[in-house]
């Protein structure tokens, strides 16, 4: 029989599919990895399995522990889920701007959610990164820390990046994903590279992020409220390795919603906001590319999880990224 035993096991794999919004009818051949396919609906479940896995094996966590991590909502339900399936418990927290769908299913694991204002700096005692690593010090709980561990660039090193190579027998020749804490960009970029170093490797990046600036320049720039999620930082995070970015784009909230709605109506692939910002990137080098040219993208969730967000009217009515006279 073809069966599994844990959930873990169906984590990875994902498909690539043929993307053709914004590319040109002779332009390279572009592919979206779908990482929705993932049993949580997100590329974060590779990382939040390798980073526990690694840490029960070692005895840095036994059945019973409670681990804790900050979120903006993917790794929350990835850390839950696994937690789970190992016997461990979890707190996850998270600012207001994290879509309600994306908190539901991160308590539907089981797992208590903290919700901290959007606004606050990262090293503000009310803001999710500064309360996550609070409570793990006062609590002795296992801090995940996403955006610093080694362990979730490696996840992607080990599996996102030869999975890649593989589907596409090794004829990549663009790579491109979102930045959110750098682990699945510098992961796989890693690994992609060393197959083969003329691979360009793209970042994605939203306005008011810090991250553009800082690997164009390593300037250390103070960023700005934006409204896409899952990518993008107000802080220089130990995930991020700059010297596996070959270029960086920089993608507007407009842009980003707006490609993932036209996306879901035109091809039938309904992703999230980060995903727009994804296909825009492809769009722009895609225009200079030729026909011997394979590009992959990263599609990181699905637009289930964005149902009050940019797949609903008005809420993009209220914030200035779609016309009133769209509204049905």
């Amino acid at each position: 029989m073809n069966v599994h035993t844990n959930i873990t096991d169906l984590i990875g794999k994902t498909p690539l599919l043929k993307l053709k919004t914004g590319i040109p009818e002779n332009g390279p051949q572009a592919f979206v990895k779908l990482e929705f396919f993932n049993p949580t609906g997100s590329v974060k479940d590779r990382m939040a399995f390798y980073i526990i896995r690694q840490a029960m094996e070692d005895g840095r966590l036994k059945r019973g522990d409670t681990v804790i991590d900050n979120t903006s909502g993917n790794t929350g339900s990835s850390l839950a889920m696994v937690a789970t399936g190992f016997g461990l418990k979890s707190i996850l927290t998270t600012p207001e701007k994290t879509s309600q769908e994306k908190v539901d299913l991160i308590r539907s694991y089981g797992a208590e959610v903290i919700i901290c204002p959007t606004e606050a700096e990262h090293d503000d005692p009310q803001g999710c990164y500064a309360v996550a690593r609070r409570l793990a010090k006062e609590n002795g709980y296992f801090d995940l820390n996403q955006y610093d561990s080694q362990d979730n660039v490696e996840s992607h090193y080990l599996t996102t990046g030869p999975e890649i190579w593989q589907d596409t027998d090794g004829r990549i020749t663009h790579f491109v994903a979102g930045i959110g804490t750098g682990g699945t960009f510098s992961g796989t970029a890693r690994y992609l590279k060393e197959m083969n170093p003329n691979i360009k490797t793209i970042a994605v990046d939203p306005e008011g992020s810090v991250f553009a600036d800082y690997i164009k320049d390593r300037r250390k720039t103070k960023g700005h409220t934006y409204k896409v999620e899952g990518i993008g930082s107000d802080v220089i995070t130990g995930a991020l390795h700059p010297e596996f970015v070959d270029e960086v784009i920089t993608v507007s909230d407009r842009e980003s919603f707006n490609r993932a709605r036209l996306i879901a109506t035109s091809e039938g692939i309904s992703a999230g906001g980060s995903s727009g910002s994804v296909a825009v990137a492809m769009e722009r080098i895609a225009k200079t590319l030729t026909q011997d040219d394979i590009i992959v993208g990263i599609f990181a969730d699905g637009g289930i999880r964005y149902m009050s967000k940019c797949y609903n009217d008005s809420w993009m009515q209220e914030n200035g990224y779609l016309p009133a006279e769209v509204s049905k």
